[in-house]
């Protein structure tokens, strides 16, 4: 009898999982219950629609056709598909290039935007600007200055005598192709600028003023102390900024539609052309599909450097 009262290891583990659980709720549950609504509401429309596009990609939908199951089919076409693969080469052409600059110039505006200087808070307002602009507004607004007859930049470069002939922004595909990354990179820096604010305002001072003090100059604090504190947050960034640029649409949707010929044609340009304009629902996901994984290596690699730098 003695040896039947006695409660098993098993059985005390249980019992303090329920009452953790019970706890759990009794703190948080009516939290959970008050946005329950919000996060139904946000599943049905991220997973219905990713969803929908997985089962599209295995079929030949179209206008034209109800779509009969196919396999996988357009994901071998999308291997011998030389449009496609101009546009994924152009995709990591871009997003490499904007992140990078935009990591490079938003890390130095932050560190001049955190000096001691006069009108600070009028000049972190204008910086914000770009970023509250509306994608499509932005494109927009670029598009007009990269006019070759009477654009303000082929306007400014003949009147400082460094042109003769108006430049072809938009119409060369080599320069379409700068084009497109330095409006984005003028969109987004100010995001990336903002971040690096706030990294820089949380580092430790007196590791800092310690290097100083061991005398280390500007630039050996900065390289030596600064940047490694910063890991962090460049990591972030690059996350954020990587995953952002390889699904870029509006911008460039905008500025060239994927022009001239196909020189600034990404992925998400491409699959909105299948999708849309073809109507080719089922081709269409599949290059979806093809930019969702896409995206979720780049956060991935950079979400994994992330994790190490803060262990």
């Amino acid at each position: 009898m003695a040896q039947a009262q006695i409660a098993s290891p098993g059985s005390k583990i249980t019992s303090l999982s329920d009452r953790l659980l019970g706890l759990f709720f009794q703190k948080y549950g009516a939290a959970y219950l008050l946005v329950l609504p919000a996060i139904i509401w946000r599943l049905v429309f991220t997973l219905v629609p990713l969803v929908q596009t997985i089962v599209f990609s295995f079929t030949d939908k179209s206008i034209v056709k109800p779509g009969t199951f196919i396999g996988l089919n357009n994901y071998l076409t999308l291997a011998h598909d030389e449009v496609l693969i101009e546009s994924l080469g152009f995709t990591l052409v871009y997003t490499i290039a904007s992140m990078l600059i935009e990591t490079a110039l938003g890390l130095g505006i932050a560190i001049l935007l955190t000096q001691r200087l006069r009108g600070k808070w009028l000049s972190n307002f204008v910086m914000l600007l770009p970023w509250v602009m509306a994608p499509l507004l932005a494109a927009v607004v670029w598009k007009l200055m990269y006019f070759e007859d009477g654009g303000i930049l082929n306007e400014i470069l003949r009147r400082l005598g460094l042109i003769t002939e108006p430049v072809r922004w938009l119409s060369d595909p080599n320069t379409a192709r700068l084009s497109v990354i330095v409006t984005t990179v003028w969109k987004n820096v100010s995001w990336v600028a903002l971040i690096f604010m706030a990294g820089l305002g949380s580092l430790p001072r007196e590791v800092i003023e310690a290097a100083a003090v061991d005398g280390a100059g500007t630039l050996q604090r900065f390289w030596y102390v600064t940047l490694p504190l910063l890991r962090p947050s460049i990591y972030l960034v690059l996350m954020f900024r990587g995953m952002g640029e390889a699904q870029t649409f509006e911008q460039i949707f905008g500025l060239t539609r994927g022009g001239p010929g196909t020189a600034t044609r990404t992925l998400a340009v491409y699959a909105y052309q299948r999708f849309f304009q073809e109507l080719r629902y089922g081709y269409g996901s599949a290059i979806n599909i093809l930019l969702l994984v896409l995206t979720l290596a780049i956060g991935g690699i950079f979400a994994w450097r992330l994790y190490r730098s803060n262990r």
